[in-house]
């Protein structure tokens, strides 16, 4: 497995980013850029998600709650719940 796989959901915080995916080397698409590190190659791109308010990342679930307009699930979370727990970002 690749070393970034390890970070899970938390690669998008590592890489201060609204969303991050690992796929194997051979599963990469063919627009995807090579880079100095073997067996990594990137596709970068916008999302047309709505960026929360809280926390800035552009997510599906921005407005979800009724309770809580203009935020995401995480920062729903995050306020009003116990809140996330990260492991490594």
């Amino acid at each position: 497995k690749h070393v970034l796989e390890a970070l899970k959901n938390e690669l998008r915080f590592v890489l201060i980013t609204s969303s991050a995916t690992v796929v194997a080397d051979c599963n990469a698409p063919l627009d995807a850029s090579v880079t100095d590190v073997p067996g990594l190659s990137l596709i970068v791109k916008a999302t047309q998600n709505a960026k929360c308010e809280r926390c800035w990342h552009r997510t599906a679930d921005v407005d979800a709650n009724p309770e809580y307009p203009g935020i995401c699930v995480r920062c729903v979370e995050n306020v009003a719940g116990p809140g996330e727990v990260r492991y490594y970002a």
